[in-house]
């Protein structure tokens, strides 16, 4: 469930997120848990690490992307989404210009495609978040 800049765009006018000019927002949550949010998603911890790597070098989000994407050979193995998430458990913390970030289990529950919103069958990502929870970077 990857989505271009335009897409988290319309999530955060539309939706609310977060304010107009952030990229990045806090997750907001639900009474169930739930947490609705626009970051990086990763299929794997490798790849978030990976990611984390090319970020603290000094790439910028789409190119560090685009570089996890072509080690995987899966043009979907890492990306920007809009997604409704449960978090799981936090499996690693790194240092990315200056700042903490986790690497932390989610479960997707839905994402976002410019429209609407469509539920999926949960499945097990590992997102990017700073911190103090917002998905990041």
């Amino acid at each position: 469930m990857r989505f271009p800049w335009a897409v988290a765009a319309a999530l955060l006018l539309v939706g609310g997120v977060a304010q107009a000019d952030e990229a990045d927002s806090a997750p907001q949550p639900a009474a169930d848990g739930m947490a609705v949010s626009v970051g990086i998603i990763c299929n794997t911890t490798e790849q978030a690490e990976h990611y984390i790597r090319l970020r603290a070098g000094g790439a910028d989000i789409t190119p560090a992307v685009s570089a996890v994407n072509e080690a995987a050979r899966d043009p979907h193995a890492c990306g920007l989404a809009a997604i409704a998430f449960e978090r799981d458990k936090t499996v690693e913390t790194k240092s990315v210009q200056g700042k903490l970030v986790n690497i932390v289990r989610i479960n997707v529950l839905a994402g976002y495609n410019g429209r609407e919103w469509l539920r999926i069958p949960t499945q097990v990502q590992y997102a990017v978040m700073e911190a103090q929870d917002g998905l990041s970077i």
